[in-house]
């Protein structure tokens, strides 16, 4: 492919070369796309997903609801109600020193204890451990079904290989 370039360089790029080269990197993006769908990567995330960390060290500990915090925002339309958005501050303790954090309102109660883990080496970073709620007690093995690769992954592959096809075409 760099032969091309070079050739194409040196005798100059005519509109249709220009095309052929925006062809080609198409196709090499479609590639990439195709090869990242096939190794499971997913267009629409699932909507309850969380940002918790691949390699999770994190440590479980229980956090009390501590207080309610209320945001009065405006109203969506002219001369409607306003909105409130509600939010908790919930606290821990580790090593000693207390924790102060705020969570989105999940029906909770003042006084509430909520699972959350935190960082080890920073306890102030956290997450809400909603997995735990739904954990099954025992030693059975979980049913977790087994990703499939998505036929658009290698759709994307033969459509980047012909779209290549016809840049080299044009370029040449």
């Amino acid at each position: 492919m760099l032969t091309l370039l070079a050739k194409s360089a040196s005798q100059g790029l005519g509109t249709q070369g220009i095309i052929g080269l925006v062809l080609v990197c198409t196709g090499m993006g479609l590639i990439y796309f195709g090869i990242k769908i096939m190794q499971g990567y997913e267009l629409f995330p699932q909507e309850n997903s969380q940002n918790i960390p691949k390699e999770d060290n994190y440590v479980p500990i229980k956090a009390k609801v501590l207080q309610k915090k209320r945001q009065k925002l405006p109203p969506l339309e002219e001369g409607g109600e306003p909105r409130i958005f509600v939010q908790w501050k919930i606290g821990y303790e580790v090593d000693g020193e207390k924790y102060d954090q705020i969570v989105d309102d999940d029906d909770l109660k003042k006084g509430d204890f909520i699972d959350i883990k935190y960082d080890p080496d920073d306890p102030s970073r956290f997450y809400v451990d909603s997995a735990s709620d739904s954990e099954v007690q025992g030693d059975e093995e979980e049913n977790v079904p087994e990703k499939e690769s998505h036929p658009f992954g290698y759709a994307a592959l033969g459509i980047g290989l012909i779209i290549i096809a016809l840049g080299v075409i044009l370029v040449i």
